[in-house]
């Protein structure tokens, strides 16, 4: 398959099961949105469940993070954080209707689905946590906290501020996603306890 044709599919599988979810979007309406026969679609993708896998993989985070994470190695920790949290809202806002869907349809997907996509955030995670043991190494966080505990800590916050705007539609009394990321990495790195 062309990496060009691959892209076709791709995008259609998005688009598609953005809008009807994994269990309403069909084979047959992805391979017509693709300008592909549907045999040609499971002639590279075998089943809808590795089609599916393969959209999770491909509009993930991953493919992101994976790119930043050169730079982020360069970059003072307050402002690799702000970084991070904002390439994280950005692909969340951008997957926000497909998020939506599979947040409702989740329960009732196949296994091999709902591992892949377990799979996915444990590598995002792993990602994260990496750098997390990193600044560990280099004592310039605490070591005493599990860095892997560290990302879902931090991956955590953000998530739950786009799914409670995004998904659930509540206001944050007219704060800026700048000083939303501004505080909440502020929270992350220093805590709420006072410093005298």
């Amino acid at each position: 398959m062309t990496e060009d044709t691959r892209e076709r599919i791709l995008e259609a599988a998005l688009k598609l099961f953005s809008e009807k979810g994994y269990l309403g979007a069909t084979t047959k309406e992805i391979a017509m949105a693709s300008g592909i026969s549907e045999v040609t679609l499971f002639r590279h993708f075998q089943t809808k469940e590795n089609l599916f896998i393969s959209v999770l993989e491909h509009y993930s985070f991953l493919p992101k993070l994976k790119e930043l994470s050169k730079d982020l190695l360069v970059m003072p920790l307050e402002e690799t954080l702000k970084t991070l949290a904002k390439a994280f809202l950005q692909t969340l806002k951008s997957r926000r209707d497909l998020i939506r869907i599979m947040l409702a349809e989740l329960p009732r997907y196949p296994e091999i689905v709902k591992e892949s996509y377990q799979k996915t955030i444990e590598k995002i995670i792993q990602e994260i946590s990496q750098y997390f043991e990193k600044l560990q190494r280099e004592r310039k966080i605490k070591s005493s906290i599990s860095s892997n505990l560290l990302a879902r800590a931090f991956l955590g916050l953000f998530f739950s501020y786009f799914h409670a705007e995004e998904i659930k539609g509540l206001n944050f009394k007219n704060q800026s996603e700048e000083e939303i990321i501004d505080n909440y990495v502020k929270i992350f790195l220093y805590g709420i306890l006072y410093a005298p």
